[in-house]
């Protein structure tokens, strides 16, 4: 939790719609709280058995302790993650370690990853699956198939803001397939 919060200001003054780790300005990180979260975890340690505590803190602590988001051991971090899924086998942690694989390996990969995911539940059913899938898309540049898994969120959920949300990526998509067409359309002359 130290770890985390020591992260409150730069999401606050954040100005990405987007707060995520990349979007952040680390220097407004909290050096004094990242110091006592890793003590704490360091302190933590000593036992035999790993906890999903202890899994989500070392995650943390590679986050933390890196300058900037590219040089993050992401490595580090994928391997965390397979010891997590060994603890709780869910569907968050499965998508969470694919954008760890995207930040490794690519979307291409990540895609695999979320495509091999075994859940009980009918993948095309789940809303996090989808919309992790799309943004995976966006990234390779397969608007059509972001489009496609964008529309399934839009399909499961009933929220406004959510639905909003979705409308908008989807709209996102359609400008980029427009501006290929154009820009092929140039070409060809």
């Amino acid at each position: 939790m130290i770890l985390r919060a020591s992260r409150l200001r730069a999401i606050i003054n954040n100005i990405s719609e987007n707060p995520d780790l990349k979007n952040q300005n680390r220097t407004l990180w909290d050096k004094r709280m990242i110091e006592e979260g890793i003590m704490y975890l360091e302190k933590s340690a000593g036992g035999r058995n790993a906890t999903e505590y202890h899994l989500r803190a070392g995650i943390c602590a590679c986050h933390s302790l890196a300058k900037d988001y590219r040089s993050t051991n992401w490595k580090r971090i994928l391997s965390l993650y397979n010891q997590y899924l060994e603890i709780n086998n869910s569907l968050e942690i499965e998508l969470e370690r694919a954008k760890v694989i995207s930040d490794i390996e690519g979307p291409k990969a990540a895609i695999d990853a979320v495509l091999r995911i075994d859940t009980p539940n009918n993948p095309n059913k789940s809303n996090t699956l989808n919309s992790t899938l799309a943004e995976l898309y966006i990234k390779l540049h397969k608007y059509k198939e972001a489009i496609e898994h964008f529309s399934k969120c839009l399909e499961l959920t009933n929220d406004e803001k959510e639905q909003s949300i979705y409308l908008n990526k989807i709209e996102f998509c359609n400008q980029q397939l427009e501006l290929k067409k154009k820009y092929n359309l140039i070409l060809s002359f």
